[in-house]
């Protein structure tokens, strides 16, 4: 069983493709404009879209599923007597394949399941933490993803596993040199992003990897957080939670369990980042519908039609293929969402082409609401080995979206400025400059830098804008 090829490079086709959103980016604009909830209450239940995430209740287990489009990613399969509610439950979703099988570690509450799944439907590729195990029941599922033939990843922190071009699945852990040899440590974190929508699926991850994790640079902010380990007090530990200051807690797990979960410390954690939290115990399954801007937690429980309402696509759009005959060919209908990017140009292929875009006026927006958020001048451990670890955040608190491209950011000396690229930043979302080097996100970007580049105390962070005014400055360090 081989692991599956490393990532190839664009195309000349997804490069073009690739040409065309940079320069949206650059020249649209669009304005956007803990407690724990009574079992069977609904936050925000209006919203529709393309990303319906379900958190279903197997009892002192894990499984979750995310319908996105045409695509399915099933993460672990709960316990095996669970197996057939599994099946059952993404049967009514009307799920007919599965694109992507997580099994986030080899315990038999996660795993167990696995079986039934593989045996009900086909599946696109596996993605498995590769930690050695004695279990049989690992070692059977292994045998069969084998027998099947089915590519077989192994995870690795800073994966991105590619299913659709607008769905972002980021491997936050296991990092390549695994801690130690604990499987529970070792599970697989995913940070799932649809737009301005993150999602964070914790596993069985412990406050070991959870430190790892905050160290890496990576983006750890999530509006829902899957919580580790069904609640343990092991796992959720404050600096994680307050890294990732989710909105919507959920934690799966099994009524009246034997291992008194969720413990309390993990719910006073998540009540001092103010996360709702939801449990599958009381909830029944919990689903998440988003639009990539705002989303919707309603619950099996609190929704007479909870199954009735799964909208799974099961055709793709279709392709329109868009070639170079010398005449002018309008472009098929594009869908800007309200972060200001294009969700999606998978359905458009562009061969040897050059189109005229007539695009929108451009709103720069209103400076004066961006600001530096927080900073991290002093990086853990030895800065020149952590260069992630120093960063600077930054926010925009006004009413309304604001290009930043052009903008600068630099420490007082002014000696190693950091152009932003084509970045909009909507109401009340910010985006990480990290020194170091990493993958550039929505939520996160990188200077690039070999060195450090701010000092440890009394340096100064400066944002200017296009023209060189000053727009905020702040040299204070201020902890995530």
């Amino acid at each position: 069983m081989q692991p599956e090829a490393a990532m190839r490079p664009l195309s000349r086709s997804s490069a073009r493709v690739s040409t065309v959103i940079a320069v949206l980016l650059v020249l649209v604009l669009v304005s956007a404009g803990c407690t724990s909830p009574q079992p069977g209450a609904l936050l925000n239940q209006n919203t529709t879209g393309d990303l319906h995430a379900y958190f279903l209740d197997v009892g002192q287990g894990d499984s979750s599923v995310i319908l996105f489009r045409d695509k399915v990613i099933l993460i672990d399969a709960g316990e095996t007597d669970r197996g057939d509610t599994v099946v059952s439950d993404l049967k009514k979703l009307g799920v007919t394949k599965i694109d992507l099988l997580v099994a986030t570690h080899p315990h038999s509450d996660h795993i167990g399941g696995m079986q039934k799944v593989l045996v009900a439907f086909p599946v696109g590729k596996v993605l498995d933490t590769g930690m050695p195990s004695t279990s049989s029941l690992y070692e059977h599922f292994l045998e069969t993803v084998d027998e099947k033939n089915i590519p077989y990843i192994v995870a690795e922190s800073g994966q991105n596993i590619d299913i659709d071009p607008a769905l972002g699945i980021l491997v936050l852990s296991p990092p390549k040199e695994r801690i130690g040899d604990d499987i529970n440590t070792n599970s697989i974190v995913l940070r799932i992003s649809y737009g301005t929508m993150n999602l964070l699926y914790a596993g069985d991850a412990t406050a070991a990897a959870e430190e790892v994790m905050t160290k890496t640079g990576y983006p750890l902010d999530a509006r829902v957080l899957k919580v580790g380990h069904h609640g343990s007090s092991g796992s959720s530990s404050a600096a994680f939670l307050a890294r990732v200051n989710p909105d919507v807690a959920v934690i799966s797990l099994g009524k009246d369990n034997d291992y008194a979960h969720p413990h309390t410390a993990t719910l006073e954690r998540l009540a001092t980042v103010g996360s709702k939290v939801f449990r599958t115990d009381r909830d029944g399954t919990v689903r998440v519908v988003s639009d990539g801007s705002t989303f919707s937690v309603t619950t099996e429980k609190g929704d007479s039609g909870f199954w009735n309402a799964a909208v799974y696509a099961t055709t793709p759009s279709p392709k329109v293929t868009v070639t170079n005959s010398g005449t002018a060919i309008p472009l098929p209908a594009i869908t800007l969402n309200a972060t200001g990017l294009v969700p999606d140009l998978s359905n458009i292929s562009l061969t040897n082409v050059t189109i005229p875009v007539t695009l929108p006026p451009v709103q720069i927006g209103n400076a004066s609401s961006i600001v530096i958020s927080a900073t991290q001048f002093n990086a853990p451990g030895d800065d020149r080995e952590n260069l992630n670890g120093e960063w600077v955040r930054i926010t925009n608190r006004g009413s309304g979206s604001v290009l930043i491209a052009g903008w600068t950011l630099s420490d007082k000396t002014g000696s190693h400025p950091y152009t932003f690229p084509a970045v909009v930043l909507i109401p009340s979302t910010s985006v990480t400059v990290f020194t170091g080097s990493g993958t550039m996100n929505d939520t996160a970007l990188y200077m690039g830098q070999s060195t450090p580049v701010w000092g440890n105390s009394g340096d100064v962070a400066i944002l200017r804008d296009g023209t060189g005014k000053i727009i905020d400055e702040e040299g204070e360090d201020i902890p995530a």
